[in-house]
């Protein structure tokens, strides 16, 4: 864990994942409560898509007897396959899950071939 100011430590929390793979595609779904669009970076970088979520928390009025729900932001990282597109990924955000869209390059996607 590092600091980044002295009021707050800076951590993370790893958002649950599904990861769906498909034909053409690689889907990773994301949960990621208290995150709005605008708060979602998602970055490609030697090899891995690192995902960041920051989360948007309202300081409590009164006194607190109880806080279960820390106070951090998401992040997680994945390697990326050779298989993946890294130009073609696509994301969405929906009712608090992120929805990543990860396109295969051609070369791996099932093909038929017509015997003549």
């Amino acid at each position: 864990m590092t600091t980044t100011t002295p009021e707050r430590a800076q951590c993370f929390l790893a958002p649950r994942v599904n990861i769906i793979e498909r034909e053409d595609t690689v889907n990773l779904e994301a949960e990621l409560p208290g995150v709005s669009k605008e708060g979602i970076n998602l970055e490609v970088k030697d090899g891995e898509l690192i995902l960041t979520g920051k989360r948007t928390v309202k300081p409590a009025e009164g006194r607190v007897h109880m806080q279960e729900r820390p106070v951090a932001d998401y992040r997680r990282v994945f390697s990326l396959s050779r298989a993946i597109d890294r130009g073609r990924i696509e994301a969405a955000m929906k009712d608090g899950v992120l929805t990543v869209t990860l396109h295969k390059v051609d070369e791996v996607k099932p093909r038929r071939i017509t015997v003549n």
